[in-house]
């Protein structure tokens, strides 16, 4: 976890310089990374901001970005999500194409079925409200996601 004061584009650069697709969740998460000049294989986010109706974070003009669209109620991960972000990754790795993913609903549960589904290496940043950028890599969080998404019934991307 790095602290919201500690985000700067020095601490996120070794990340992106690394191989593997990066995936932010949340509005101010994708639109931090955007403002220090990153940009992430997929956008997962929802027009929210600690449960609070927020413009949607503008997109890089100088990227084409395709634009998928879920219902994700609050605190579950729904059917649709799960087969959408399949949709997202098969994409990401046929064409290298850079997807956003809206949700209606809510998108912070979205993080577990990236973290144990995508392929290793897979970085994924989303914010703890009032505390920081969570940094994840699946290499190293993958089981314990993989066993959070079980206890949910959820075994893959659908």
């Amino acid at each position: 976890m790095v602290n919201d004061q500690d985000v700067n584009a020095a601490v996120l650069a070794p990340y992106f310089a690394e191989s593997g697709m990066k995936v932010s969740v949340g509005d101010r998460t994708t639109e931090r990374l955007h403002e220090l000049g990153f940009s992430p294989d997929l956008e997962i986010v929802d027009s929210f901001e600690k449960r609070k109706s927020r413009p949607t974070p503008q997109m890089n003009e100088s990227e084409h970005r395709s634009i998928l669209h879920a219902v994700n109620p609050p605190g579950a991960i729904s059917g649709e999500s799960l087969h959408q972000l399949a949709v997202c990754l098969k994409s990401i790795e046929t064409s290298g194409s850079k997807i956003r993913l809206e949700i209606s609903g809510e998108e912070d549960l979205l993080a577990l079925p990236v973290v144990a589904f995508f392929p290793e290496n897979t970085i994924t940043f989303y914010g703890q409200p009032n505390v920081g950028l969570v940094i994840v890599d699946s290499t190293q969080s993958r089981e314990r996601a993989k066993r959070i998404l079980e206890e949910l019934n959820i075994w893959s991307l659908g």
